[in-house]
């Protein structure tokens, strides 16, 4: 009889510790159910997702050494950052590009050692070129090689380059920071919106363009209204009638809300190869992609890759796109 009063003892005894590391392994995993829930309190959570499930992890460790619970909970919460991470950067390989219509399109941010990149900029011998935080100085300098230009120092400060004829459909505004210019390709023309999103940052006092253009570290706004210009990016792509690329400096981590508000509509150029992260400066840590290239639903990509500019603390971007092949 004693042994049996232990057992009907031991049995909710075992539930409840079962239990305990059932919540404590999945807990973590809650966080692809309310990434896109919370709003901003998850957009901010995403950035440094990678280094904060590290810290969680180690200091849950250490301090429930003596717990499985813990040390499941620490275990299970260095996974979630591991695949939040990686799991944007897994090559889609969505179609290949017709090679008689194909496109080289590249992007990148400049940084402060604007004409120590420009010969990096043109041995890439791109169609269209997008430069972020471009100024006077090397807007001439890429005019040489790029007669056909379109540029803007204030603001985004976003620049332009095409070997073929360009139109101006939309300038900077509060709901555009950036560009939408129609391309005359000899295949066929397309839209392009390049941007150079502020960065979101808590600081801000919320003003879109509240930095001079020879001040990148400053060019910020609030969390909220990062989320609305992206909004405004995606809508412009969605209701455009052409073929439309998106690219540029967007400040938008790929595995946060805003990146997903593209990647709705939109194909991820960079994703014909493995992704990785672009900003190599002080956020090196956090493993951000937040240079980015987007095609509308008809065109691919193909021949994505990453290069290296001189002084900036962005990696450049570049991949050839163009209508879909039918082979």
């Amino acid at each position: 009889m004693q042994g049996a009063a232990v057992e009907v003892r031991g049995g909710p005894t075992r539930v409840r510790r079962y239990g305990g590391l059932a919540v404590a392994t999945l807990l973590p995993w809650a966080w692809f159910l309310v990434r896109d829930r919370l709003g901003v309190v998850t957009d901010v959570l995403a950035i440094g997702l990678p280094m904060l499930t590290l810290v969680t992890a180690l200091i849950v460790g250490l301090l429930g050494r003596r717990h499985k619970a813990a040390i499941v909970f620490a275990v299970s919460t260095l996974l979630v950052g591991i695949v939040a991470t990686v799991l944007p950067w897994i090559p889609d390989g969505a179609g290949t590009v017709d090679q008689t219509r194909a496109v080289r399109i590249a992007a990148a941010n400049i940084g402060s050692g604007e004409l120590e990149g420009a010969d990096s900029l043109l041995a890439l011998h791109a169609d269209v070129l997008v430069v972020s935080e471009i100024g006077s100085p090397l807007t001439a300098r890429l005019s040489e090689s790029y007669p056909v230009h379109v540029a803007d120092w204030n603001g985004p400060a976003v620049g332009i380059f095409s070997r073929w004829p360009l139109t101006v459909v939309e300038r900077p505004g509060p709901d555009l920071p950036g560009f939408v210019i129609r391309v005359q390709a000899p295949s066929g023309e397309f839209d392009l919106i390049a941007a150079h999103v502020p960065r979101p940052w808590w600081t801000s006092g919320g003003a879109t363009y509240q930095s001079p253009p020879d001040d990148g570290a400053s060019y910020q706004t609030t969390v909220a209204e990062h989320h609305r210009l992206m909004e405004q990016i995606a809508a412009r792509a969605e209701r455009d009638d052409h073929p439309v690329v998106v690219t540029g400096d967007l400040n938008t981590t790929d595995r946060g809300r805003d990146y997903r508000v593209l990647s709705k509509h939109l194909a991820d150029a960079m994703l014909d190869t493995w992704g990785r992260p672009s900003e190599i400066g002080n956020w090196t840590a956090f493993l951000v992609r937040i240079d980015h290239m987007f095609v509308k639903p008809g065109w691919c990509a193909d021949d994505a890759g990453w290069y290296k500019i001189p002084v900036s603390d962005h990696r450049g971007i570049i991949s050839t796109v163009g209508p879909c092949s039918s082979s």
